[in-house]
C-alpha cells in the first residue's frame, strides 16, 4: 500500500510567529498566513486515507485543519511520538475526554515516554480513559500493513525521556531533534541508507539567541550540518527543518536559503508531500 509523508509542521516548538515575540519574522508572519510555520509534526496517509501522526504539536487543530483538505483524510489513527520536549507532544491536550473519537488511538513511543505519560497529569488520565494505548517502538514495529517505523535513539536533552529519530518504510528519516551529529556515530551511515531525510536545523548561527547559552538548547547549527552531510547532499534528499523563529531559512529570500540551496539542502515547506 503506497503512502505519502506530509510535512504539516517545519517551526521548532514554539512555531512561526512564536508567542510573545515581536521580530520582523514574526510579524510578518502574523500578517501572512503563507509565511506561517507550525510545530513540529509529520502526517503519514495511506491511499486508503488512514493517517499515522509523528509528533502531536500544540498546533495539532490547525493542521487537522490543513489535513482535511487532502483527498481521503478522515482523522487520525495513530500517533508516534519522538520525545517529551513540549513542542513534540503538547497537542496529545487535545486527545482526552473532551475531544470527540479519541478512543483508544495508537500511541507509539520508547518505554521512557510512556513512563512519562503515565507518570503525569493531564497525559496520564488520556491512558486512563483509554483515549490512548500504549504501544513499543523499541523494536520495528509495523503499525498497519505496508507501513512500518524503525526507531533510532539519538543524544538529545534527557530532562525527561529518550530521544529518538524515526525511520518511515526505510525510505524517509525523521530527525528533528539531536545534539550534534557528531554524538550519533550511525548518522552518516543512516543518513545515507534512506532516499530522504528531515534534519535537524533549529539554528542556522550562534547569534540567533543574544544573551542564552547555546550549551542549554544543543542543537547542531545548519552551517555544522551541511558540512557535515555535504557528501550525502549530492546523491540523497536532505530537507531541514525544525527551524526557530529566528532562523534566517524561514525567509525563501534570505542568503541562508540561497547558501543552502547551492550546497544541495532544501528547507521545509509547510504541507509538501514526499511517496514512502
Amino acid at each position: 500500500m503506497r503512502h505519502r509523508v506530509y510535512i504539516i509542521g517545519s517551526a521548532q516548538d514554539a512555531g512561526l510567529p512564536q508567542f510573545g515575540s515581536r521580530a520582523q519574522a514574526d510579524m510578518a508572519a502574523r500578517l501572512d498566513p503563507l509565511s506561517e510555520r507550525l510545530g513540529p509534526s509529520l502526517a503519514v496517509i495511506a491511499e486508503n486515507g488512514r493517517c499515522l501522526l509523528i509528533d502531536v504539536s500544540p498546533d495539532i487543530k490547525e493542521q487537522e485543519k490543513r489535513l482535511l483538505k487532502v483527498p481521503g483524510f478522515r482523522g487520525i489513527d495513530a500517533v508516534a511520538l519522538t520525545h517529551a520536549h513540549i513542542g513534540h507532544y503538547a497537542g496529545l491536550v487535545h486527545f482526552g475526554r473532551e475531544a470527540a473519537n479519541t478512543r483508544a488511538i495508537p500511541c507509539y513511543c520508547t518505554q521512557s515516554m510512556a513512563a512519562f505519560l503515565g507518570k503525569h497529569a493531564p497525559w496520564e488520565q488520556l491512558l486512563k480513559l483509554g483515549n490512548l494505548e500504549i504501544r513499543s517502538i523499541e523494536t520495528p514495529v509495523e503499525i498497519w500493513p505496508g507501513l512500518t517505523l524503525t526507531a533510532y535513539k539519538v543524544p538529545h536533552r534527557a530532562e525527561y525521556t529518550d530521544t529518538v529519530a524515526l525511520s518511515i518504510n526505510g525510505k524517509l528519516l525523521y530527525c528533528p531533534d539531536i545534539d550534534d551529529w557528531g554524538q550519533w556515530p550511525r548518522s552518516r551511515e543512516i543518513v545515507s541508507a534512506h532516499e530522504v531525510s528531515l534534519l535537524d536545523a533549529t539554528f542556522f548561527s550562534a547569534a540567533e539567541l543574544p544573551g542564552r547559552d547555546m550549551r542549554e538548547v544543543p542543537h547542531p547549527l545548519v552551517t555544522r550540518t551541511m558540512d557535515f552531510f555535504a557528501q550525502e547532499a549530492r546523491k540523497r534528499r536532505l530537507i531541514l527543518t525544525h527551524l526557530n523563529h529566528t532562523n534566517p531559512l524561514c525567509d525563501p529570500g534570505s542568503e541562508a536559503s540561497k547558501e543552502a540551496a547551492r550546497r544541495g539542502f532544501e528547507v521545509a515547506q509547510e504541507m509538501t508531500s514526499i511517496e514512502v
